[in-house]
């Protein structure tokens, strides 16, 4: 039987464990790959919200096709994907930002605009979209 490419773009572990042959148990490392045959991937996306959630994706487009995935879930982006729409003007970002809607998806972008440089205009539209505080405060010595 074939097998695909599962992919954990997040930076924690994910864990699948198949009741249905004596527990057996996949981890999924952090920013990194398993193969897994149809049977599984089929298995794994009727027990749980993994794949729905965009939290671990597949990289065949006809058996997301079969699991009834049109399109990736745009909870499943990668931090090239993040670079890449922080490259687009405030009314894009904004736009993109309002599909996302998964708490590890939004931890990524946020942590990203936290540590990246961006400008002002950028990080009020994650503050406004995601209503989470991205400016720092500076401490400010009196001379």
């Amino acid at each position: 039987m074939a097998k695909y490419k599962v992919l954990n773009d997040n930076p924690f572990n994910v864990g699948i464990r198949f009741e249905n042959e004596a527990n057996r148990e996949i981890t999924i490392r952090g920013k990194s790959f398993v193969l897994m045959e149809e049977d599984d991937i089929l298995y794994t996306d009727s027990v749980s919200k993994l794949f729905r959630n965009g939290v671990i994706t597949i990289d065949d487009n006809e058996l997301m096709i079969k699991m009834g995935y049109m399109e990736k879930s745009s909870n499943a982006i990668s931090d090239d994907e993040i670079e890449a729409l922080f490259k687009g003007t405030p009314k894009k970002i904004k736009d993109e930002l309002e599909k996302i809607d998964a708490k590890h998806a939004i931890e990524k972008i946020v942590s990203y605009a936290k540590t990246s440089d961006l400008p002002q205009s950028k990080l009020k539209v994650v503050k406004e979209v995601f209503n989470v505080e991205i400016f720092e405060e500076l401490d400010q010595e009196i001379v």
